[in-house]
């Protein structure tokens, strides 16, 4: 039997259907693969359903040397893009609402290493935002969407919408097959619930190759990005250096080699400890870790706090410096 994915372009929620008293048919889009065209069809709806919600939050941006897209995750026009997008901290930008209006916006911070990036809308008043997923809601398999505005604002166009599925998620990027072209980049990713699960990076001509920032970077530095430069690859490669490689896993952030002749493993950190915070301020995912550490400076003492063998303890580390490659 053959049918269109066409339809899968267009966006809404169909309640569960009653089979007998408590019992209800598994929604399409939680199934591990559509069964049948009415599955498809039911996915549509879904989509159709949520666009409504959530398409008035998606921006285009602006500047003197490029343009790309967002979304707005506060009433007061606070707008998640890529790092690449806004391209350093403090820069007088333009957001695009779906209508065309053209709003006054300032770069914030970010990390290059993601390619996370943040921007205010100066204008005061009261914005159309989406929700941001909680933490880990993401998971292989799933379905999502991706808006954006490829090729630039165009209003007679619309913002286009891409349908595909989380085909990875490990650390700082998440992977789907949800195309993305150029001017997609730092729109937003959403799960089948309407909430923004990540936003759009790298870009590549392969169907399955389109790489997100997870949501989870913006949440594990939710402060810094607001409050702080953007961080980038050079300061990173200045600051203060630890010296472990890490994974990331449910139990948090753990060591999985401390490398000889650093401050790691001088001070006696092992595989299988699991950091949790640096000089008060926890670690939730390695991304964070590095931003904390090459904060510093090399040469400055940090008090680091770990677990081993479910035992809290703790350790005052003098950081070196980041060997050259």
């Amino acid at each position: 039997m053959q049918f269109s994915f066409k339809a899968l372009l267009v966006a809404f929620f169909l309640p569960h259907t009653l089979l007998a008293k408590d019992e209800i048919i598994e929604q399409a889009w939680n199934q591990i693969v559509p069964e049948n065209v009415d599955d498809l069809l039911e996915i549509q709806d879904r989509l159709q359903s949520l666009l409504p919600k959530v398409q008035g939050a998606v921006v285009s941006i602006e500047a003197a040397d490029g343009a790309g897209s967002g979304i707005i995750v506060s009433k007061d026009g606070l707008v998640l893009t890529a790092a690449h997008v806004i391209g350093s901290s403090d820069k007088k930008m333009t957001v695009r609402l779906p209508n065309g209006k053209r709003l006054p916006a300032i770069s914030l911070g970010g990390s290059e290493l993601s390619d996370a990036g943040m921007l205010k809308i100066t204008k005061s008043g009261s914005w159309p935002f989406a929700k941001m997923a909680p933490r880990g809601s993401a998971s292989l398999g799933d379905w999502c969407f991706g808006l954006g505005h490829p090729g630039g604002f165009d209003k007679e166009r619309g913002i286009v919408v891409r349908v595909g599925r989380v085909i990875g998620n490990k650390d700082e990027t998440m992977q789907t097959d949800s195309r993305l072209l150029g001017g997609d980049s730092g729109g937003p990713l959403f799960d089948f619930d309407g909430q923004v699960i990540a936003i759009h990076s790298r870009i590549s001509k392969k169907p399955d190759e389109n790489f997100h920032v997870p949501i989870e970077s913006f949440l594990a530095n939710w402060e810094f990005f607001q409050n702080s430069k953007l961080f980038t690859i050079a300061q990173m490669e200045k600051g203060g250096f630890l010296g472990v490689a890490c994974k990331e896993t449910e139990a948090g952030v753990i060591v999985v080699e401390a490398i000889e002749g650093t401050a790691a493993e001088k001070s006696g950190l092992l595989p299988n400890d699991v950091i949790l915070t640096v000089d008060g301020e926890r670690v939730d995912n390695r991304e964070e870790l590095t931003i904390l550490l090459a904060s510093k400076k090399p040469s400055d003492e940090i008090k680091l706090e770990y677990q081993r063998e479910g035992r809290v303890q703790s350790l005052k580390i003098k950081l070196g410096k980041r060997p050259e490659e």
